[in-house]
């Protein structure tokens, strides 16, 4: 049990205080104010009923005065909830991806295994947050739907084996089911990070369509190219298999997110600080005590106090028999 207000406990001579002063005023004289009268009442030894009303106008003060000091009990700490963050995944998983050229900590490794690595240290930071996982090659599939439980998508992952969806590259399709996943969700502010080191070559849905319809529904796309870019010689005409960065450019500036290149490792790293940068993960709220209050307790007994001591009595004193 705790006081609000316990400054309120300084009132107490309050009465005290006016009655002396009134008593001041009038210079001895009667005081015409009955209840100021038993209030200075309450220093005499006469023990008439004057002084026994005042010690029930005194206990009813102290009564009020707790109750205006707010006596409440408090409940544990509780931090309020905030609205989580949902991202979609959208990770290349066609043949590609097992190009051993890619290093982590001094050895060389698939494409995919570095992905792993930093998406996986990415998802497990995203606590609080709501994430999904589409992998895409010659088709797109959707391996976790929306979830809080960020070690789950994260386990799945991990799973993944590159290859197992294909050859080729469906990234239009990929985007337009991460879009679908996410607009089907009564989530706030949903953001899809899409993986390739590509370019579109199968599927149905083209990619800037599934941008079209990100927009549409609100939904930021951030796009990574990760490995080689493509390159062209001097005529304009292209010449290796690296990654569409154009296409994955305008995907993300028409949805108002950003595009970021990666060619290793370490820079693949960096881009996802930058993505969290970018979508902080909630924060928790400040801390908080629920608290019942009991003011009415001796307000009430304030009340019964003053009613009883309206009532109360003197018992007489007995005489002496004359000796």
């Amino acid at each position: 049990m705790t006081l609000a207000w316990w400054w309120m406990l300084a009132l107490m001579p309050v009465p005290w205080v006016i009655a002396r002063w009134v008593k001041a005023v009038d210079a001895g004289d009667r005081l015409d104010h009955p209840v100021l009268a038993r209030w200075s009442a309450g220093g005499t030894s006469s023990g008439g009923p004057s002084a026994v009303h005042s010690r029930w106008l005194w206990l009813a003060w102290a009564l009020l005065l707790l109750a205006l000091a707010r006596p409440q009990t408090l409940g544990p700490w509780v931090e309020p909830e905030q609205p989580a963050r949902a991202i979609m995944l959208v990770v290349d998983v066609s043949r590609s991806m097992e190009e051993p050229d890619m290093e982590w900590d001094g050895q060389r490794v698939r494409r995919f295994q570095a992905v792993q690595q930093v998406v996986g240290d990415f998802a497990r930071e995203r606590q609080g947050d709501a994430l999904g996982l589409v992998v895409f090659g010659e088709f797109a599939d959707t391996q976790a739907p929306l979830t809080p439980d960020v070690e789950a998508v994260r386990d799945l992952l991990f799973d993944i084996l590159p290859g197992m969806a294909g050859d080729s590259t469906a990234i239009g399709d990929a985007l337009g089911l991460a879009v679908k996943q996410l607009r089907d969700q009564p989530v706030t502010d949903p953001v899809i990070l899409l993986l390739s080191d590509g370019e579109n070559n199968a599927g149905e849905l083209e990619p800037m369509a599934a941008a079209s319809a990100a927009r549409d529904s609100g939904i930021r796309v951030h796009t990574i190219a990760f490995g080689q870019q493509r390159s062209g010689d001097f005529f304009g005409i292209m010449r290796g298999a690296g990654v569409d960065v154009e296409t994955l450019g305008r995907v993300a500036r028409e949805t108002g997110g950003e595009l970021f290149a990666a060619e290793n490792t370490d820079e693949l790293a960096r881009v996802y600080d930058r993505i969290d940068a970018l979508e902080p993960s909630p924060r928790a709220g400040q801390a908080q005590r629920l608290a019942a209050e009991w003011f009415w307790v001796p307000a009430l007994a304030a009340v019964l106090v003053i009613v009883i001591g309206q009532h109360a009595r003197v018992p007489r004193r007995r005489r002496r028999a004359p000796s």
